[in-house]
């Protein structure tokens, strides 16, 4: 057994025999404490399994005969629910961490496309850094929200518009917004000049993994405020725009 299993079965083993002596409700609290505790000593199923075998049978070896079976089902319903806290946290961990990664992968290709709107050249380049631009913009933002179509559009004058379009390869990339917007919704938002006229949008569909969450919108957020900016550079640097 290993020195955190040993560290973890007395407690263990001591909660179980408790349990089996009375039942009580507050002794089976302690199975669920013991399940949290397992996880926060980064202990796994196969480990919680072992210490309740070996604390199992401690337990039998102290019971008369006659209350074995007794002993036994108590014993089941102690480590059921010290399984399910440990089920539980163990999900709710996980999840953190995945969140906690996915916003720090967020963070770093928003810094990344940043750098690069921020590019004064990118402005003064040609041809056509405006359609590059927004096509980039496209790519980036479907890549960030995990979605498989993206549209951006920007008002260059009265009745023109530029507009870059993402869409993942399939059968179904050719599919208009609308049509992708009966699957999983569609997410947008502005992008508003300086003075704060609206002189485009972000458009995302076809969320791959459920519906758009809280952090996908702040990220949304977060690049429209870029993209707007960057436009704003491009029409001070090119008259034209």
């Amino acid at each position: 057994m290993s020195a955190r299993l040993e560290e973890f079965h007395p407690a263990y083993a001591a909660a179980l025999r408790s349990y089996v002596g009375d039942g009580t409700e507050a002794n089976l609290r302690a199975a669920y404490e013991l399940g949290r505790d397992a996880v926060i000593r980064e202990l796994s199923v196969l480990d919680l399994t072992l210490v309740h075998h070996d604390a199992l049978l401690e337990a039998l070896h102290e019971a008369p005969p006659a209350d074995m079976e007794q002993v036994t089902r108590a014993a089941g319903a102690f480590v059921l629910e010290s399984l399910s806290a440990f089920e539980m946290v163990s999900r709710g961990l996980n999840e953190a961490r995945e969140a906690a990664l996915l916003e720090r992968r967020h963070a770093a290709m928003l810094r990344q496309l940043s750098g690069f709107l921020a590019d004064v050249s990118l402005a003064l380049a040609t041809p056509g850094p405006l359609e590059e631009m927004l096509q980039l913009v496209a790519e980036q933002a479907r890549e960030l929200v995990g979605c498989d179509w993206c549209r951006v559009n920007v008002a260059v004058g009265r009745d023109e518009v530029r507009e870059a379009v993402s869409a993942a390869p399939g059968p179904d990339a050719s599919s208009t917004s609308g049509a992708r917007a009966r699957r999983n919704g569609v997410l947008a938002a502005a992008l508003t000049a300086l003075d704060g006229r609206a002189i485009g949008t972000i458009e995302l569909a076809s969320k791959r993994d459920g519906d758009f969450s809280g952090v996908d919108e702040a990220v949304l957020a977060n690049l429209a405020q870029m993209v707007s900016a960057a436009v704003e550079r491009t029409r001070l640097y090119r008259g034209n725009l």
